[in-house]
């Protein structure tokens, strides 16, 4: 085996993974549609060599579209979820992503595996755990524990979405359909963000300076990880690396322990397992 499908995946999964956290951090710091803004502006700014260099091309579809929205949508709650919520539950929920591409396989016809379908059981089975777990630490449910499992959930929806129009667009040419996305959804934001400049429920600045490293960071990994993941797929390997780019949420959960020092209980750490378990499984 290829061990540059490895690194490439492994890179891919560890890029989304710290991105996500660092947007999470970003978020705390500034609006998080502000930081959906920044990310997706500083992604574009990173893929756009590599858009004129090898694809020069400029085709713009309604699927492209349409899934730069579905990634504003999925990008505005994980965000938000990361900033409001404990990451050791918005991070592994909104990893249940993976099974949008293989519920829309289903319906169009394709084979729903044995396999797959044990994987959306354990990552059914890991919600309820990863949420039971909060409450039984706490001695009941917490409103912050059922709000990260509906962000997470959010963040699923749209970006599970988003893979799917991007396949659906029939991509010729990668890095052009990523900068497409990314330009699209950093409009996206940037309408929705001048609208809401003027909220008067929101106590954040719009461009808090605290916020503006982990933005940077954020908008590099992920657009790293977007290309480091094409560059796999392109190579042979894209159901390794889609089982090994899934791995990312891994990432986000221990850098929420090891750096803001969250903890997990017995509960959680099962729930996660079989999150985990569930989301390897549906990638096969």
């Amino acid at each position: 085996m290829d061990l540059t499908w490895w690194s490439l995946a492994l890179g891919a999964a560890v890029a989304w993974g710290s991105a996500d956290f660092l947007a999470g951090l970003a978020a705390q710091r500034a609006r998080f549609i502000a930081v959906v803004f920044g990310v997706q502006s500083v992604g574009l700014l990173v893929v756009l060599p590599f858009w004129m260099l090898y694809d020069r091309t400029w085709r713009i579809d309604e699927y492209m579209v349409a899934a730069g929205l579905a990634m504003v949508c999925g990008l505005s709650a994980l965000y938000r979820g990361l900033a409001r919520g404990p990451v050791r539950i918005v991070a592994p929920v909104s990893a249940l992503g993976a099974g949008i591409p293989v519920l829309y396989g289903a319906l169009t016809g394709e084979d729903l595996s044995l396999v797959r379908a044990a994987g959306a059981v354990l990552a059914l089975l890991g919600i309820v755990t990863v949420t039971a777990g909060e409450s039984a630490a706490e001695g009941g449910t917490r409103p912050g524990a059922v709000a990260a499992v509906l962000h997470g959930a959010g963040a699923a929806l749209g970006l599970g979405a988003a893979v799917v129009l991007l396949g659906l667009g029939g991509p010729a040419a990668p890095f052009a359909s990523v900068g497409t996305v990314r330009l699209t959804a950093a409009a996206f934001a940037g309408a929705a963000l001048v609208l809401g400049a003027r909220s008067e429920r929101c106590t954040k600045d719009v461009v808090a300076p605290r916020a503006l490293g982990p933005v940077l960071g954020a908008g590099v990994l992920d657009c790293a990880a977007n290309i480091a993941f094409v560059l796999a797929a392109q190579r042979g390997a894209v159901g390794l690396s889609g089982l090994l780019a899934s791995l990312y949420p891994a990432v986000t959960v221990v850098l929420g322990v090891l750096v803001l020092g969250e903890r997990l209980t017995r509960w959680q750490v099962g729930g996660l397992g079989l999150v985990f378990a569930g989301v390897v499984l549906l990638r096969f």
